[in-house]
Order: C-alpha cells, then sequence, then structure tokens
C-alpha cells in the first residue's frame, strides 16, 4: 500500500483529530504536497465539526444501575472465589499435616502393619474430597438460582 492511500485513510480521522501526533505530522505533509487529500480533508472538517456538536448519549439511570449491580456481584463472587481457594489450601495443608503427625501415633497404638494406616488414611481423603464435590456442587446451585 502506498503512503498516498495510508494517508487518504487517516483523512477522515485526521479532521475529527482523532489520530496520533504522529499520523497529524505525516498527513499535515502530505496535503502539503497533494491537491486531492487537501480538498479532501477540508470536505471532512465541517462533518466532524458537526458530529462534535451533536449531544453525547447518556445512559439511562437503570442500565447504570443494572451495571453496577452486575460488577459489585462480579467482585463479591471473585472474592469469594478467593476466599474458597485459600480455605482449600489451609485445610489440605492441615490435612497432610494431620496425616504425617498420626503415622507415628498410629505405629505406637497399633500393631498393624502400614498398609491399615494406608487405607485408614485414603479413606479419610476420599470421604473429604466426596464431602468437598457436594459442597461446590451445593453452593453452584444456590448461586443459579440467586
Amino acid at each position: 500500500m502506498s503512503e498516498h492511500d495510508t494517508i487518504r485513510k487517516l483523512l477522515a480521522l485526521a479532521a475529527a483529530g482523532a489520530v496520533t501526533p504522529a499520523e497529524e505530522q505525516r498527513v499535515a505533509a502530505h496535503v502539503r504536497s497533494c491537491i486531492a487529500c487537501a480538498s479532501e480533508l477540508e470536505a471532512w472538517r465541517p462533518i466532524a465539526r458537526e458530529l462534535r456538536r451533536l449531544p453525547t448519549p447518556q445512559p439511562s439511570p437503570w442500565l447504570a444501575q443494572a451495571t453496577v449491580t452486575r460488577a459489585k456481584a462480579a467482585l463479591a463472587e471473585q472474592a469469594e472465589h478467593e476466599w474458597n481457594r485459600r480455605v482449600l489450601i489451609a485445610v489440605v495443608a492441615f490435612s497432610w499435616l494431620l496425616t504425617m503427625a498420626s503415622w507415628p501415633v498410629w505405629r505406637v497404638v497399633t500393631d498393624r502393619p502400614w498398609i491399615g494406616f494406608a487405607a485408614f488414611t485414603a479413606l479419610g481423603w476420599f470421604v473429604g474430597g466426596i464431602a468437598a464435590v457436594m459442597l461446590a456442587v451445593s453452593q453452584h446451585g444456590e448461586r443459579r438460582l440467586a
């Protein structure tokens, strides 16, 4: 694409003052040497001037309030999600710590082999995982109804 074609695409924007300073300088330099582009730029200027005089549309109060309400709900949901993530991390870390700390107790209290401890621990983790999934599904269903 030639420089002339590039400048022609910028003429309407330049008339409206919607170009960068560098583009404005390129347009100004080009229209000094190109009569066709200079006349087209002059044709765009009254249109841009009249467009600036048009009133700026304002959103209805209902739309503004609905947007604010949605934004607050989204922020609250994001904060709840972050809180739930942190709590889950803390619970998992505590569970691992409890599992590791209970191994010596298991060895002292029972004469059963380590496989019994592993099975007991796996069952506890499995039940906890199922409870977490059920809680998440329940909360998701409540959020959809609200």
